[in-house]
């Protein structure tokens, strides 16, 4: 693979800085680090074939027609929230029609919905009409064997019934804003989602599911969806480019690109149940739905990512005028 990828060695720094940010790699470090972490980045992009997730002989009618079915997950426990993209089984093939590129694809969305996994499922079932906002219940036990039902009743009910052939999960930090104080509720949702991760692997082991787990650290998200774009760098220009890319500023124009996608219609096909959540979105103006547009932006961006990865592998020095144009017309 490393002849393959030689062409790396003529890249400048600020190109390979712009290969891994558009293939979801790291891009921080020296030229021959970056190197490395990209050839490394591209040694994995082979999906699992469709209809082979699980080992039971009854197939999922999802895979068989659609091909891959990615849920990304934004953590929390009092505001998880998920979403399901569908992909026919013809993503990242070759596009006939141009050989040296890849078949393009709007991913549909099937399902997006935010929940409290602490409450009992007919609890969150009953509140479904209400997809962006939950009350809180007055008290809650954090013991983990009660967090690892939780995490078993919540993949069991939501996620594997759907036949996942990847889960996206956003990747937790330990400390908040800097500070050297750990947080009582972000060792909660760490636990929460070591739990997701043991749980997954179990049933991996088992035989159960033979899907694919990927952790998503979210500030690579944010880079890919915010670097570059008119609103950022007129920030930038009133030096306050830190402060709208973190906290509240990112909050707003990560929520302000969803909003968009759903009033325009594009970057993704609205379908199914994740309709009815799109109506609210745009019912609610400008209501609190920073979740829900986590987990959708954090799925299409490793759907790009993965889409990327393969035009590294295909075009050779040529993608850099691909990803040139993607940054051109928005997409990246």
């Amino acid at each position: 693979m490393a002849s393959r990828l030689g062409w790396l060695q003529t890249c400048k720094l600020k190109q390979l800085e712009a290969i891994a940010r558009a293939t979801g790699i790291n891009s921080s470090g020296t030229k021959p680090t970056l190197i490395t972490q990209i050839q490394d980045g591209l040694s994995h992009i082979t999906l699992p074939r469709p209809g082979k997730i699980f080992s039971s002989k009854k197939e999922s009618a999802l895979v068989a027609n659609h091909g891959y079915s990615v849920f990304s997950i934004d953590m929390g426990i009092r505001n998880l929230a998920y979403c399901q993209l569908v992909l026919p089984p013809t993503w990242l093939q070759r596009n006939p029609n141009n050989p040296q590129s890849i078949r393009p694809v709007i991913p549909r969305l099937l399902r997006w919905s935010r929940i409290d996994v602490s409450k009992p499922v007919d609890d969150i079932q009953a509140s479904n009409d209400s997809a962006l906002i939950t009350e809180s219940p007055a008290k809650e036990s954090f013991s983990p064997s009660i967090y690892a039902s939780h995490a078993h009743t919540f993949l069991a009910t939501h996620i594997l019934p759907h036949a996942p052939t990847h889960i996206l999960i956003e990747r937790q930090r330990f400390r908040s804003m800097g500070g050297s104080a750990v947080q009582e509720w972000t060792l909660r949702v760490n636990m929460f989602e070591a739990m997701l991760y043991a749980t997954l692997r179990t049933y991996s082991e088992l035989g159960m599911w033979k899907g694919e787990v990927v952790p998503v650290l979210p500030s690579k998200v944010v880079k890919y969806w915010l670097d570059g774009r008119d609103d950022v760098v007129e920030m930038d220009r009133e030096k306050t480019r830190r402060k709208s890319l973190s906290g509240k500023n990112s909050k707003m124009l990560k929520m302000g690109i969803v909003r968009d996608m759903v009033e325009h219609g594009t970057g993704v096909i609205m379908d199914g149940e994740a309709k009815e959540t799109a109506g609210l979105v745009m019912k609610r103006g400008s209501g609190k739905f920073d979740d829900l547009a986590d987990c959708l932006l954090q799925g299409l961006a490793w759907v790009k990512w993965e889409e990327n990865k393969r035009l590294v592998w295909e075009k050779g020095l040529g993608v850099l005028d691909e990803l040139e144009n993607q940054k051109e017309k928005g997409e990246g």
